[in-house]
C-alpha cells in the first residue's frame, strides 16, 4: 500500500526535528509531487545526475541531504535549475532534503552512525555551530595512524587527503562529515588525536602541524553519504515502500 506524502513528510520531521537547527537549508519538502509514495529514491545531492535516475527508476519521491534550494538566497529559475525543475514537475516527484538535521541525528545521521560503524565508543557531542551541536568524538580501538587511515578510505570508499602530524597511534578522534575542516581548531581544543572530515583547505596544512594533530579528509559526498541510506532504509521499513540510493560518482 502507498504512504500519503503528508504523512510520510511529518514522520520525517518528528524524526529528524528540523526546527531545533538553524539551518541554510530549507529541510523538508521542497518540491511537492504526488499525495502518494511507492517508491522512495535517496540521493546525497538534488543533482540534474540524481533527478533523472530518479525519473528512470520511478521514483515517487527523492529525499536528498543538499536540496535546490537555500533560505534567503535569490533565485532565479535558469539553466540547471531549470532542467531540474522541470524533471521533477513533469515526473510529479517530490523532493524532500534534510541538511544539518541528518547530519546531527544520532541513530540515522552522518556523523553518530559513522561513529558507531566504524567501531568508536564512548561517543559524545563535537562540533559546536550555531548553538547546536552537530558531530561527534569518541575512543577509537588503538591503531595505527596506516590502518585507521585504510579503514576510513574502505569505509568512506575514497582516499583521504592526510596531515599526518598528531600521535602515531590513534586513540581518539572527532568527525564532522562535509565541509567542516575549519572545526579543526575544535578538535584541537578537544585534545584529541585526529579529526575526520570530508573537505579540507590551505590553512589546514599549518594548523594540523602546528597543533600536533592528525587530520583526514575523505570528501564532502562520500561522508554524507551514509545518513540519506540509512534514513532511506529506515523509512522504507517503517512504510513499506521500495527504496533505491541514487549513487553519483564525485571525488569531491
Amino acid at each position: 500500500m502507498p504512504c500519503q506524502l503528508k504523512t510520510f513528510s511529518h514522520y520525517i520531521d518528528s524524526l529528524l526535528e528540523p526546527a531545533a537547527f538553524q539551518d541554510v537549508a530549507i529541510n523538508g519538502i521542497q518540491v511537492q509531487g504526488k499525495k502518494t509514495i511507492r517508491h522512495l529514491a535517496t540521493a546525497v545531492t538534488a543533482s540534474l545526475n540524481s533527478i533523472r535516475k530518479a525519473v528512470e527508476i520511478g521514483a515517487d519521491c527523492l529525499l536528498v541531504h543538499h536540496g535546490l534550494f537555500l533560505k534567503g538566497k535569490d533565485v532565479v529559475i535558469a539553466a540547471s535549475l531549470k532542467n531540474c525543475l522541470a524533471l521533477l514537475l513533469a515526473y510529479d516527484i517530490t523532493l524532500i532534503a534534510h541538511h544539518l538535521p541528518l547530519d546531527a541525528h544520532r541513530e540515522l545521521g552522518n556523523n553518530w552512525a559513522a561513529a558507531k560503524l566504524l567501531g568508536w565508543t564512548e561517543l559524545e557531542p563535537f562540533g559546536h555551530h550555531l548553538g547546536m551541536v552537530i558531530g561527534v568524538k569518541g575512543i577509537v580501538p588503538s591503531k595505527s595512524r596506516a590502518t585507521f587511515q585504510k579503514e576510513l578510505e574502505y569505509f568512506y570508499g575514497q582516499k583521504a587527503q592526510c596531515v599526518l602530524s598528531g600521535p602515531k597511534v590513534i586513540k581518539s578522534a572527532a568527525l564532522i562529515s562535509g565541509g567542516a575542516h575549519k572545526w579543526i581548531t575544535e578538535a584541537v581544543d578537544n585534545e584529541v588525536d585526529c579529526f575526520v572530515t570530508g573537505t579540507t583547505d590551505e590553512p589546514i596544512w599549518h594548523i594540523a602541524h602546528q597543533d600536533k594533530i592528525n587530520f583526514f579528509a575523505l570528501g564532502h559526498y562520500a561522508t554524507e553519504q551514509i545518513g540519506v541510506q540509512l534514513l532511506g532504509n529506515y523509512l522504507a521499513e517503517e512504510f513499506s515502500l521500495q527504496h533505491t540510493f541514487i549513487r553519483e560518482m564525485n571525488p569531491f
